[in-house]
């Protein structure tokens, strides 16, 4: 559990993302993640990056910004309070992924589960999108649903349980998408937990509006607990 009240992030905790990839229109940068006032703060700014670029890099015009857990988890409780990102093509993101750059005798394949939020379209309407990807099982299984409130309107508790059955995502306490069958029983592999916010070309947002920037996703605390019931 971390409430962020500390003056800095616990970085014996949390690596803090210096990377970027498609559809991801900016860079994620150290400086756009900050402890301020209770909260950690993930910062969208129309500042080019990355801010010091290595032979090979690509500029992207805006900045982001990503923290991950050093620990993986095999299953467990993965909770947050959080107020989302605003605006239309943003995605403020809580998952976990299979880290196969930092695991080299692992299996090179993506692992993933996702709970997102951002502006959908054709209808310029905020949406949550629950997603578990395994591409050795199945194709990514994903469900959109109109979101019960504007995104950066307060704090929700986002999250998902998971279990060597199913990946039960949650809003607010109540059970929103349920995941089983061949895609739930082929996640296990250890994950990182993410959290994230950046601006995004995914083909099922509405257009990113620069003008719109500065945009943050606020993040009140975070908690994981272990799943104690029976394993393959």
């Amino acid at each position: 559990h971390d409430d962020f009240d500390g003056p800095n992030l616990d970085l014996d905790y949390w690596a803090l993302a210096s990377h970027t990839f498609d559809p991801n229109l900016a860079w994620f940068s150290p400086a756009n993640a900050k402890l301020v006032d209770g909260l950690l703060v993930l910062s969208i700014t129309a500042d080019a990056g990355p801010a010091n670029p290595m032979p090979g890099d690509v500029s992207k015009p805006y900045s982001a910004a990503e923290v991950r857990t050093r620990e993986s988890f095999l299953y467990g409780r993965f909770r947050a309070r959080a107020r989302l990102a605003p605006g239309t093509g943003v995605v403020s993101a809580f998952w976990g992924f299979y880290d196969r750059f930092s695991d080299t005798q692992g299996p090179q394949i993506d692992n993933q589960i996702v709970f997102e939020s951002g502006i959908a379209k054709p209808d310029n309407e905020p949406e949550l999108r629950y997603t578990v990807t395994v591409p050795v099982a199945a194709p990514e299984t994903a469900s959109n649903q109109p979101a019960p409130f504007a995104l950066s309107d307060g704090f929700h508790v986002i999250g998902y349980d998971w279990t060597p059955t199913e990946v039960r995502f949650y809003l607010d306490g109540e059970t929103r998408a349920v995941v089983t069958g061949d895609p739930a029983r082929e996640l296990t592999q250890y994950q990182r937990l993410v959290l994230s916010a950046y601006p995004s070309g995914a083909d099922w947002l509405s257009g990113f509006d620069p003008q719109q920037l500065p945009a943050t996703a606020e993040f009140d605390w975070v908690e994981v607990s272990s799943y104690r019931g029976p394993r393959p």
